[in-house]
């Protein structure tokens, strides 16, 4: 068994003392690269899936639970800023029991839990107390779902029931939001916060919260009937608008001047209120018919004087005058209702109406000078729609512009691209210079080993005489010991010339077949030294 593996590792080694020096670097570089992807591979295997134990937890929590770990020897990692803890995927579940044995993480019931504690002897107060803890813990957990919402406190103030009060208190609400590192909410955001807290709680309007952030920011004041979100929606129908108009008046003053040889400034001054306006109108025709009428007569024939006028001290009869006279008294009233039209209008006013319209036009002196200003007036009012009966007014202006910033960015862009260019090609020559070589040494190898097969295929046994044989085996004893004093000198000048005559043969064949002759040497050398 030695004896094979010394055979073994002596070939192996004859073979690579045979190889050149560039065969050795490439296979060195081989060896290195597989030993390496191994590496990285084993440790890739054998390193364990994370897996989240607990998430958003307190800090109280969070060090408990770092404190059992450490003193368990349990590796782990911290994500989300400490509030995550991540261990071994397949250690999860029982390192979750291990710390629920211990009561970890402790936390607090919050939310509608806390009415399961409640007992038969529980308060009327109590009830109340618990019922709104629980409230305010459920909006908490609620608006913590939210993106960007760390933690989220919310108390609420539910006034009490009154029995012989005509107006009733507002309950009210205030939310405080502790948002990411880098997060802002955004006005529909902050309104789906109010209205979220107004419609869990009964006769709550969304006006009735204040959302207030971490730093102190007021995001939706109570009341005041203004918040975040209305002021974002103004905001963005104005801005949207005055993009379009501008977009429009820019497009004309492109294809005219040029790019970047004019700027446009829209400012609009838009409407946002709603209105709605309830109008009843009540008409009649002359020849309809009435619905219903109704006739009054009365008449009086007899003597004396009629009773009438006004009742008074003035307007007392006299009882002596006329006493013995006739008189008579005919009256007559007709009552008719007539059929009339009844017209009720109700008009929804939509937000959006345009109060006021101002542009500004700033054109390039080195292209603009030669232009009509009133026709490019008149585009500008066109293109945005001017109302000057509504107060909008336009400014056009001619005045060189400064384009220092514009031609230093350009230069660096110029700079910059050609940068990335030369980059590019010295790393396509870097990439072309490693692969040319890459492919020379694969070439050269493969000839190599092409012509040694080739030789080894195409070697044939040397056919040596009798007398060259005597000379290469007396060569090869003698060069490894010392041969023995010539006695007769006659016989060895004879033997020198039959050795010189030999000598040239063996010159003559090597310089012809000296493939063949080294590859002869070789399984000498081997043979000797294998005994």
């Amino acid at each position: 068994m030695k004896t094979a593996l010394a055979g073994t590792l002596e070939r192996a080694r004859s073979t690579f003392a045979t190889i050149s020096l560039g065969q050795k670097v490439v296979i060195g570089l081989l060896v290195a690269g597989l030993l390496l992807g191994g590496f990285y591979f084993y440790s890739w295997i054998t390193t364990p899936t994370q897996a989240p134990l607990f998430s958003n937890l307190a800090s109280t929590d969070a060090s408990a639970i770092v404190d059992e770990l450490n003193a368990q020897g349990t590796a782990y990692e911290l994500a989300d800023g400490g509030s995550t803890i991540m261990v071994a995927k397949d250690a999860v579940y029982d390192l979750r029991l291990t710390m629920s044995g211990l009561g970890l993480p402790a936390g607090q019931d919050t939310g509608y839990a806390l009415l399961d504690e409640q007992g038969i002897t529980t308060s009327e107060f109590q009830q109340q107390v618990s019922y709104q803890r629980a409230l305010e813990g459920e909006l908490s957990k609620t608006l913590e779902a939210l993106d960007g919402v760390n933690q989220a406190v919310v108390h609420v103030a539910l006034p009490k029931d009154e029995v012989f009060v005509t107006e009733q208190a507002e309950p009210t609400a205030s939310v405080l939001l502790d948002l990411a590192a880098g997060t802002e909410l955004s006005g529909e955001q902050i309104q789906a916060v109010t209205n979220l807290v107004s419609s869990s709680v009964q006769d709550m309007e969304p006006d009735q919260v204040t959302v207030t952030d971490s730093t102190g920011q007021v995001l939706s004041a109570a009341g005041s009937g203004q918040t975040a979100a209305a002021g974002d929606a103004r905001s963005q129908v104005e801005q949207e608008y005055e993009d379009r108009l501008a977009e429009n008046a820019q497009q004309i003053l492109d294809r005219v001047l040029g790019p970047g040889r004019a700027v446009v400034s829209v400012r609009a001054d838009v409407d946002l209120s709603q209105r709605n306006t309830t109008s009843e109108t009540y008409t009649y025709e002359n020849d309809t018919p009435p619905l219903s009428e109704s006739t009054t007569t009365e008449s009086y024939n007899g003597s004396g004087t009629p009773v009438g006028g006004v009742l008074g001290p003035e307007n007392m009869p006299d009882a002596g005058a006329n006493a013995g006279g006739d008189s008579t008294y005919d009256k007559e009233s007709t009552t008719s209702n007539n059929a009339v039209d009844k017209t009720v209008e109700v008009v929804e006013g939509a937000p959006g109406a345009l109060n006021r319209l101002t542009i500004s036009v700033v054109m390039d002196e080195a292209v603009a000078g030669n232009l009509n200003q009133q026709e490019m007036r008149d585009l500008m009012t066109t293109a945005v729609g001017l109302d000057q009966a509504r107060g909008d007014e336009i400014t056009v202006a001619t005045m060189p512009f400064d384009t220092t910033a514009a031609d230093a960015a350009a230069a660096e862009m110029e700079a910059a691209r050609e940068a990335e260019a030369s980059d590019a090609m010295w790393s396509m020559i870097r990439q072309g210079g490693i692969a040319a070589g890459i492919a020379l040494v694969v070439l050269l190898v493969w000839l190599r080993s092409r012509r040694r097969g080739d030789l080894e295929e195409d070697y044939e046994p040397l056919e040596l005489s009798d007398d060259m044989l005597a000379e290469l085996d007396r060569l090869r004893v003698a060069s490894s010991r010392e041969e023995a004093p010539v006695i007769n000198n006659r016989q060895a000048e004879l033997e020198a010339a039959e050795r010189q005559r030999v000598r040239g043969e063996i010159s003559t064949m090597v310089s012809e077949k000296p493939d063949e002759v080294a590859a002869m040497l070789r399984g000498w050398l081997s043979e000797n030294k294998a005994s």
